[in-house]
């Protein structure tokens, strides 16, 4: 077993298989294969290491079938320069936020093609696009792929106009950005070791508007139950996405998963409901006492607004303020057949 949980959990996850990869797997799997084909697997394989992304073996792509995928994983950069208190992906596994190189990312791409030639792609990364020249040459390069695809960022994509047509030029239908919060007094904090997104809360929706006017959807992520809410924080999520006329949004509870200076807080504060139930851990369900109000009014809070956010009026209203907006939008239409591309997500 390996992985972010696993490498959190590893004494716990010892009790349930043989071996545990601790870290970045890439440098761990060629030596436990190794050990497994002499019959001497170790118990734990640990690495404190950091692995080179120009050193990614090519996916086995061609083990895959794609008529049971409706979008294929490529990975350009791993970590994250946001050290968020929440926040369990990679950057549990690396201490630095590392790119790989184009011609890998390319490579990789034309790899899927050979199995579906029109593919669409998720790049699986934390935050693309946070080193811009480097970005700005890989998406030069994809737009030459003539693919779909979908990745994460934070809102600063939006500040170069360059970067954002380049995006859309590439072939990108949607970017998830985790607004977090659309409350000032909520995301300060977050942070380790700065207040950033509490800095980029006055530019929220203007970002969200120059990345649309592209014809690139936003899909705007926000955590209910951080220590800032109060219970009129679901009726300030859902005016800010009519306000900022958002495409798409997801609503998660706060999470302590295990590992994060968040759950070591919570358990500190003696506000972890119950110590090690992970299967809390799911967005979805409450593993934590909230700060500022019960327990109960965040639960209801956030089941009351999921009925409003994804009725059938209220997406249909999102949709429809999107294809308005493009209709008048100089920057929209760079390609003939933009609209069938998006019609197709």
């Amino acid at each position: 077993m390996g992985g972010i949980t696993v490498s959190s959990l590893r004494e716990e996850a010892k009790e349930h298989c043989t071996s545990v990869i601790i870290g970045e797997g890439e440098l761990l799997w060629p030596e436990l294969l190794a050990d497994f084909e002499r019959g001497a697997l170790k118990p734990f394989y640990v690495t404190n290491r950091e692995f080179d992304l120009a050193d990614a073996p090519m996916p086995r792509f061609d083990l895959l079938d794609p008529a049971k995928y409706n979008r294929l994983t490529v990975q350009t950069s791993r970590g994250c320069p946001h050290k968020c208190e929440f926040c369990a992906s990679s950057i549990l596994l690396t201490s630095r936020y590392k790119l790989k190189p184009v011609e890998k990312v390319i490579a990789e791409i034309r790899e899927i093609k050979k199995i579906w030639s029109k593919p669409f792609i998720e790049f699986a990364d934390d935050n693309s696009f946070i080193h811009r020249e480097h970005y700005k040459k890989l998406l030069r390069e994809l737009a030459k792929e003539k693919v779909r695809w979908f990745t994460e960022a934070d809102v600063r994509v939006a500040g170069d106009d360059e970067l954002v047509a380049l995006i859309r030029d590439a072939g990108c239908q949607q970017i998830l950005i985790g607004l977090e919060s659309p409350r000032r007094a909520s995301l300060s904090g977050i942070e380790m070791k700065s207040n950033w997104k509490s800095q980029q809360h006055d530019f929220y929706k203007e970002a969200i508007a120059k990345i649309q006017s592209y014809g690139i959807t936003v899909n705007g992520c926000f955590i209910l139950g951080l220590d800032g809410d109060t219970p009129d924080v679901f009726g300030d999520v859902l005016d800010f996405v009519h306000d900022s006329a958002l495409y798409e949004v997801q609503i998660t509870f706060m999470t302590a998963f295990p590992g994060t200076p968040l759950y070591a807080r919570l358990k500190n504060e003696g506000r972890i409901l119950r110590d090690r139930a992970w299967e809390l851990c799911t967005l979805f369900d409450i593993n934590f006492q909230p700060k500022n109000m019960s327990f109960a009014e965040l639960q209801s809070g956030f089941l009351g607004l999921a009925k409003q956010l994804y009725s059938a009026e209220e997406t249909k209203i999102r949709r429809a303020n999107f294809k308005r907006m493009l209709r008048t939008s100089p920057n929209f239409g760079r390609h003939v057949r933009r609209d069938e591309q998006l019609l197709a997500v």
